[in-house]
């Protein structure tokens, strides 16, 4: 199991010999399903991901046997007809009841993000398949999986979109009831926004460092950013030009242009000369002789 999710520790209760687990796969348009039944007890711990491990999230739909599992500050322990999202990049630990039967879906972060802003937020949130949109997106999944012989591929992409977009859907109305409440996305956009200001003099600014003080995802400050109607490049440039412009307006002779382009996160004057010049139609020293 370790092989086929690298950083994991799989641990079996139980004598040596009663350690069985079945294991079949089956890979579409991107998306991988997985079939793994077990005899024992298991738990399964990634404390800290390879860089080998898939960038993707994890749906596992409880066929048979219970489930206990944890991520990002939650816990669920559920049974038969239960489904999360698991986010394979972060630490997090799954223990699988003896004779538990379970269908795992592994779905790309990209394709699942383009349809669910931050899936993240809703990790370890479970979903029950008893009725509504559970029930459906339960039940496409296993027709998928036991009508899988007859699916050309052709037909793949296309169901995997669908897939994706209904697990988004899914998980999506979860999300937006929880942002109601806590205006989580809003929370994390200003913590983006307040971080990239509070280090515009930091040359080597960029989205991972944002993501790393934030706790969030670099594909996941992008998709924040979009509600500036900027990138994050164009956001931080924008921002750090308008602190040198506002220094030139100051006194004259104070500090050198190189000095003040140095001073706000500007490595090369040439480069920020000709920035300058783009958004504000003069050169940085025609701006100060003016001003």
């Amino acid at each position: 199991m370790s092989l086929r999710y690298p950083g994991a520790q799989v641990f079996s209760e139980g004598p040596r010999h009663s350690f069985l687990t079945r294991y079949q796969s089956w890979q579409f348009g991107g998306l991988e399903f997985a079939e793994i039944h077990s005899t024992s007890r298991q738990s399964l711990q990634v404390p800290m991901p390879e860089r080998a491990a898939p960038d993707s999230y994890y749906l596992p739909l409880q066929l048979n046997g219970d489930f206990h599992g944890g991520q990002y500050g939650r816990e669920f322990r559920g049974g038969v007809r239960s489904m999360l999202l698991l986010d394979s990049q972060a630490p997090h630990w799954r223990e699988l009841g003896a004779d538990s039967h379970l269908l795992n879906v592994r779905l790309p972060k990209p394709l699942l993000e383009r349809y669910l802003a931050d899936p993240r937020a809703i990790c370890m949130n479970p979903v029950s398949a008893d009725s509504g949109q559970g029930a459906l997106v339960w039940g496409f999944i296993n027709a998928l999986w036991a009508r899988r012989a007859e699916l050309g591929t052709a037909d793949m992409p296309a169901l995997a979109d669908v897939v994706a977009r209904m697990v988004a859907g899914l998980f999506g109305t979860l999300h937006d009831e929880e942002a109601a409440v806590s205006g989580l996305v809003d929370r994390q956009r200003r913590r983006v926004l307040e971080c990239i200001a509070a280090n515009l003099n930091a040359p080597r600014l960029d989205v991972q460092s944002v993501a790393t003080a934030c706790g969030i995802s670099p594909r996941y400050v992008h998709l924040l950013m979009r509600h500036t109607g900027r990138t994050f490049s164009q956001y931080l440039l924008e921002h750090r030009l308008e602190r040198c412009r506002n220094a030139l307006q100051g006194r004259p002779g104070k500090r050198s242009i190189t000095e003040i382009a140095f001073e706000w996160g500007f490595n090369d004057v040439s480069h920020f000369s000709r920035s300058f010049r783009k958004r504000y139609g003069l050169s940085p020293r025609e701006f100060r002789r003016q001003a």
